[in-house]
């Protein structure tokens, strides 16, 4: 269905934009990357319900339906939760939103080199972080026909199921295919493409390049001193990843999130935009917690990376830079540390690294992609 949807939508393109089959005068504001052909997406995520990576997800959503990217399917990675609870909330809000068509992989949320004991946590002044935890309480009896009793209150529980294979043997799949054109958009741990990696080493340069949303480069972390959530949760994955040969690597650090939140009248103004289910959905989950708190300001640290992806021009303060991850037990593990390019170290990668985007710019784009009924 996805692909006659795609085929469709692309015989009515005129230029680089749709002849909409309702208007899209409003989307005609922005330099939208529109080539679905050469713009295939994974999306890697450690999802949850409405917070940044549902933002996220929806607009790769609408992008496909667009016909401007094809999202070859959802991988899910620990980071924020178990893969048994992002398995579940991915497949959740897919058929919340009408999208069975969108293929669901599970991955893992063990680590590359394994789950710290406790000793080595305490020894080592190291945070085991609470999905962590839950990990070992899941353990080897989750698989993808048995995603556990997770019935959300609020969602209930899907009747649609991830398919069979693993996540990586997925990424790897699509990318022998489809070599130089699938982007791996990575906005959790980089766990399942550190095994992507580890699976086919010609993996990283046959794609078209990958988004981390991952480490904090000249702020403090937020889950450590020195490190970021998604990167502390599994560094040695990250430095695989760094270092795997991707064609293009982007990075969107724990940094944006000093400047880009949303806020109560940003909620407002998408509910505002339209009647689709992405208005409806916005409506219903998240402005009720903007209602209770309306000083509330929620970071959206991974709905920054499709739409930087999709519409570059959207990018207000970039640089490019040499990182390295801290891999060593200590203080500093989970640190990504960056340096000038051209002066990091032998293990270290060149990125670009994007520090913030113009809000103003990127929320009305956001408002205006779920409005619109493609």
């Amino acid at each position: 269905m996805k692909k006659m949807l795609s085929m469709f939508l692309a015989a009515g393109m005129a230029g680089t934009m749709l002849t909409p089959m309702t208007s899209l005068a409003a989307l005609d504001d922005y330099k939208i990357v529109t080539n679905a052909e050469d713009n295939k997406v994974i999306f890697d995520t450690d999802m949850g319900y409405f917070g940044d990576d549902t933002y996220a997800l929806f607009m790769l959503l609408q992008a496909d339906a667009a016909g401007w990217l094809d999202l070859l399917g959802v991988t899910s990675v620990g980071g924020n939760v178990t893969i048994a609870e992002g398995t579940t909330a991915i497949l959740n809000q897919l058929e919340a939103t009408g999208r069975d068509d969108i293929p669901v992989y599970m991955g893992t949320d063990i680590p590359i080199m394994g789950l710290n004991d406790d000793a080595t946590i305490e020894a080592n002044g190291l945070k085991r972080i609470k999905s962590m935890e839950k990990v070992l309480t899941y353990g080897d009896s989750i698989s993808y026909d048995n995603l556990g009793d997770l019935e959300n209150e609020d969602w209930g529980y899907s009747t649609l199921k991830p398919q069979e294979d693993s996540a990586w043997k997925f990424m790897v799949d699509q990318v022998n295919a489809n070599p130089g054109k699938v982007t791996i958009i990575a906005v959790g741990a980089c766990t399942n493409v550190a095994m992507a990696v580890q699976s086919d080493p010609e993996f990283a340069g046959k794609t078209a390049g990958i988004y981390y949303m991952g480490g904090a480069i000249d702020v403090p972390g937020n889950d450590t001193p020195c490190a970021e959530r998604n990167w502390y949760y599994d560094p040695a994955a990250v430095e695989i990843c760094l270092k795997a040969g991707f064609p293009k690597q982007v990075v969107v650090p724990h940094d944006i999130s000093y400047n880009q939140v949303l806020t109560k009248d940003k909620v407002e103004h998408i509910i505002e935009s339209g009647d689709s289910v992405y208005n409806k959905l916005v409506e219903e989950y998240a402005y009720p917690k903007f209602v209770d708190e309306p000083d509330r300001r929620q970071k959206l640290w991974d709905a920054q990376v499709p739409g930087i992806f999709l519409c570059p021009d959207l990018i207000s303060k970039t640089d490019v830079r040499d990182i390295a991850m801290v891999t060593d037990m200590g203080y500093s593990y989970g640190e990504s540390v960056a340096w000038a390019e051209g002066t990091g170290p032998a293990k270290s990668a060149t990125c670009t690294v994007v520090y913030d985007v113009d809000g103003e710019a990127y929320w009305n784009f956001v408002s205006d992609l779920f409005s619109t009924k493609f």
